[in-house]
């Protein structure tokens, strides 16, 4: 399949993601066409524009992500692939699509970059290059930890990470840099930025994977220990993910 083949119909209203999604994909010389989170807007634009993967969102007007897949497979013409994307992580929902045949579930916000490695890798295709996304295996690490990919914090400590695994100097200089400039970044306070990043941390710690993280914090996790500070568990997973990169000759 050539680029020029390839069309994506994502059912997205946010004027951010369209301009991310647009620009990445049109630069490609990838078709990408957006309509409403409405299940009869979408199959009208499945019949109009013929996608070969459509991404919808999880929660749709009308008619529902999983009953619109139905309705495309009926279609003369009926899409490649059927991706779904949404802020939840439940495993109940996951499992549902996942059911009802959708070859992959993204959590928002995803990267562009995943969105066409995974399309590449479903569909067989040769036209780019593999990526490498760290923004992608550092969501992995956080939700395989059990930070709800709902709330503030979640963003906010990948974020960290990231910034962290690039500039390893940072970690010393939390509140005079980290802080500041993820509050930047992110239109808010550095010390709204510590809460919700402690807040993540906290939630993780209390319901998560307990097995995962004595992996990453080996003694730490001990009742006795108490709870990794913000600078602990970024530093911690930032140096471990700096490793592996290394390995892989990554960076």
């Amino acid at each position: 399949m050539k680029t020029e083949e390839l069309r994506i119909l994502f059912s997205e209203q946010s004027t951010e993601m369209i301009q991310n999604l647009r620009h990445f994909f049109e630069e490609k010389g990838i078709g990408v066409y957006f309509c409403a989170k409405d299940g009869k807007a979408i199959l009208k634009a499945v019949e109009d524009i013929k996608p070969t993967v459509v991404v919808v969102d999880i929660f749709l007007a009308n008619i529902d992500a999983i009953a619109v897949k139905k309705e495309c497979e009926k279609l003369a013409y009926a899409p490649k692939l059927y991706f779904a994307a949404g802020t939840t992580d439940s495993e109940k929902i996951t499992g549902q699509l996942m059911g009802a045949g959708f070859d992959y579930y993204f959590i928002k916000p995803y990267s562009a970059e995943y969105l066409l490695y995974r399309t590449e890798e479903l569909l067989q295709t040769s036209y780019s290059e593999p990526v490498y996304d760290l923004e992608y295996e550092v969501s992995e690490i956080l939700h395989t930890m059990g930070v709800p990919a709902h709330i503030k914090g979640y963003s906010l400590l990948r974020q960290a990470i990231i910034m962290v695994i690039k500039e390893p100097e940072v970690i010393t200089l939390v509140t005079k840099r980290l802080y500041p400039e993820l509050a930047k970044a992110n239109h808010t306070t550095a010390s709204r930025v510590e809460r919700a990043i402690r807040h993540a941390i906290e939630v993780a710690w209390d319901r998560g994977n307990v097995e995962v993280m004595n992996d990453y914090f080996g003694y730490t996790i001990s009742n006795m220990r108490g709870k990794p500070t913000n600078s602990e568990f970024i530093a911690m997973i930032s140096d471990r993910m700096r490793l592996s990169l290394k390995k892989k000759k990554i960076i």
